[in-house]
């Protein structure tokens, strides 16, 4: 199997490939959990809106407590389903052959070779793309990573993109601005990795020292209990950090608060 997926030839587009069909799963199969989760977020919203009497504690609730954290939950789907590919990779032993493959290009960018995986998670989606980080053991390379995951372009920006170009540019010139705005993240980002590497985040480059391991198929129960572990982390987040920012948020709009203006 090494001739083939860590081949110069080979090893690479099947990657691709198996970057695509994870791709695939995660924002195609989970688009249904995700719709269920935003109508049951919005099921209950109305049943707040409907049987609560208006107040300060009413538009608390909608916009600060449903409305922040609904707005997140809805990428647990998501998570979990990205979760159990990577756990399948790296439990079967192909993530280590990935790292293998990537670790040169990765280096040069002043990153390690498993950063790649985030990256490019991160054209479909920031969130679960910075939660993978965690499978890069260097504390640089990751912190590193993070840091310049903003810059990959990530689906919820294509509206805004497409809505700012339909509205400053020509027709014949559209499409030509919207693969300058990929190309150009993928360009400040890998400029941004080799500042923060070189000047900011200083650290011995960590060198690619990895024993490819046997290919083993895992079981269920071990991706399941990985996935879940996943999971809950991400659940904890969304009952902390997410929801007291999410009412700061809230508060900072909605006070000083004026009934006649709304």
């Amino acid at each position: 199997i090494d001739a083939f997926v860590t081949n110069k030839l080979f090893g690479f587009p099947i990657f691709l490939l198996v970057m695509w069909l994870m791709f695939w799963a995660t924002f195609q199969v989970g688009a249904y959990p995700m719709e269920w989760i935003e109508q049951l977020v919005a099921w209950i919203s109305g049943l707040v809106s409907e049987h609560m009497p208006d107040g300060p504690f009413k538009d608390l609730l909608l916009d600060g407590v449903i409305g922040g954290v609904g707005s997140v939950i809805v990428f647990l789907p998501n998570i979990l389903i990205l979760y159990a590919f990577i756990s399948f990779m790296e439990d079967s032993g192909y993530m280590a052959r990935v790292a293998f493959i990537m670790d040169k290009l990765m280096h040069k960018m002043g990153l390690h070779g498993k950063s790649f995986i985030p990256l490019i998670m991160g054209f479909g989606c920031n969130v679960p793309a910075v939660m993978a980080t965690r499978t890069i053991e260097s504390h640089r390379s990751r912190l590193i990573t993070m840091l310049i995951l903003p810059l990959m372009s990530c689906s919820a920006r294509l509206p805004i993109y497409i809505m700012v170009i339909g509205t400053f540019f020509a027709l014949q010139y559209r499409s030509l601005i919207m693969v300058s705005l990929y190309l150009i993240g993928i360009l400040l980002a890998v400029i941004l990795s080799r500042v923060l590497s070189s000047f900011v985040i200083k650290g011995e480059d960590t060198p690619f020292v990895m024993e490819l391991p046997p290919y083993r198929f895992p079981t269920w129960k071990a991706i399941g209990r990985h996935t879940w572990e996943k999971g809950k982390q991400y659940l904890k987040k969304m009952g902390g950090i997410i929801l007291v920012a999410s009412i700061i948020v809230w508060a900072l709009g909605y006070f000083p608060h004026n009934e006649e203006l709304g």
